[in-house]
């Protein structure tokens, strides 16, 4: 695997807004070296605000499965309580190389491949989300250095790429995959169509490629663009994993975990609880979704930075095809274009604005990144989401 050559996108910018927000919605895990580094300092000393507050717990044992983490920060209210001021109080009192070192990484992400490592960042953060500063292809040192200290709290990160599908019994090959890629992307930028156009000649290529493989005809073209009962059961699960109304707890980590029975879905509403409101699919739809540039932007980066870091199929996102990936992506969008609707609803606005994608995207990119996506899960989403038409009617209707 050539990881020795670093990848780094054009079109993704990242500058820290110093807005705090990054700091809340999640509680800090901390390395064993982290905790002992942390933990002994006396903080109450340095801020009255922090005696006889518990500030730490040790993880359980099946918190800690398959990653460096040993403790974690206490959180009461889904904010760091280093979070003073909207700036974190470790970095202001023992510089930046004193915090944990998740928070040193963030948001910068990476994935190793055979044809070297791909740096993208996180949607969680604001400044990834409003694309503020220099662009990533300026900040190669930064990337260099993050990079180190990926591979440094990440030892035993060795994704597997050799067994790569672009649909159920298609193996393709890495260099075969790049050209996919190209493709996508080509189609992906043409700034001409709006993104939903974009998308759907995304699928169209995709299924086109299917199809020659398989010598089996597409029903691309005599698609039906309205949803059935299967897709909205299918939009209503999915956005309780990834837009639930409430904070999940342990014991509700099915979702995290993707236990796709079938039961669930068919037996799930078709409706999308938010706010604390409950708002009908068909109710969501009939929203105007607003001609906005800057969503339509947000919209963009979020898909082109899933892409170019694989972040989606394959060793990048629980080993699904190529086909089934691009379309999870699609419900995403699906996803985040209705949950915005709802939002606005619930202000009793019109229609959804910049605030509503950017809290709605935040919020999906936490999700996804606990989800945890088993072989059995796999095969459920393969069967539910590699239908090209299903992408197509998501698309038409969000």
């Amino acid at each position: 695997m050539n990881a020795n050559n670093l990848h780094i996108p054009t079109v993704i910018n990242y500058q820290c807004t110093g807005c705090g927000t990054c700091c809340g919605g999640w509680a800090v895990p901390l390395t064993p070296e982290d905790h002992k580094r942390i933990a002994d300092v006396n903080w109450w000393q340095l801020n009255p605000q922090y005696q006889g507050q518990k500030l730490f717990r040790q993880l359980k044992k099946f918190e800690q499965l398959n990653t460096p983490y040993s403790h974690k920060i206490i959180s009461d209210d889904g904010t760091c309580p280093f979070l003073v001021d909207k700036l974190c109080y470790i970095h202001s009192q023992k510089g930046a190389e004193f915090k944990p070192s998740i928070c040193q990484l963030f948001p910068y992400c990476f994935t190793d491949t055979p044809s070297g490592t791909y740096a993208t960042v996180s949607f969680v953060s604001i400044g990834a989300l409003h694309n503020a500063g220099q662009p990533l292809s300026e900040q190669k040192t930064v990337l260099e250095q993050k990079l180190a200290e990926f591979r440094r709290l990440f030892p035993d990160y060795k994704p597997d790429w050799s067994k790569i599908v672009l649909s159920a019994q298609q193996p393709i090959s890495w260099d075969e995959y790049l050209k996919h890629e190209e493709e996508l992307f080509s189609r992906l930028n043409n700034q001409s169509l709006s993104l939903k156009e974009r998308l759907q000649n995304c699928c169209d290529y995709l299924a086109a490629q299917v199809e020659a493989r398989s010598q089996v005809s597409s029903d691309a073209s005599t698609r039906r663009l309205n949803l059935n009962k299967l897709d909205k059961h299918l939009l209503s699960t999915f956005h309780k994993m990834y837009l639930p109304s409430k904070p999940q707890r342990s014991s509700e980590k099915d979702f995290h975990t993707y236990r796709f029975w079938f039961g669930t879905i068919f037996n799930a509403s078709t409706v999308f609880e938010i706010n604390n409101q409950y708002y009908a699919i068909d109710q969501l739809r009939e929203i105007p979704f607003p001609e906005n540039k800057e969503i339509d932007d947000m919209l963009y980066r979020y898909v082109f930075s899933h892409i170019f870091g694989k972040k989606y199929f394959g060793a990048g996102f629980g080993g699904l095809s190529l086909v089934t990936g691009f379309h999870h992506l699609i419900m995403i969008v699906s996803l985040a274009r209705l949950h915005a609707r709802g939002l606005a609803l619930s202000r009793q606005a019109k229609s959804p604005d910049l605030s509503d994608m950017t809290f709605t995207l935040r919020k999906l990119e936490t999700q996804l990144g606990e989800t945890k996506l088993g072989p059995s899960a796999a095969s459920s989403l393969e069967l539910l989401l590699q239908s090209s038409s299903r992408a197509q009617r998501l698309l038409a209707n969000s």
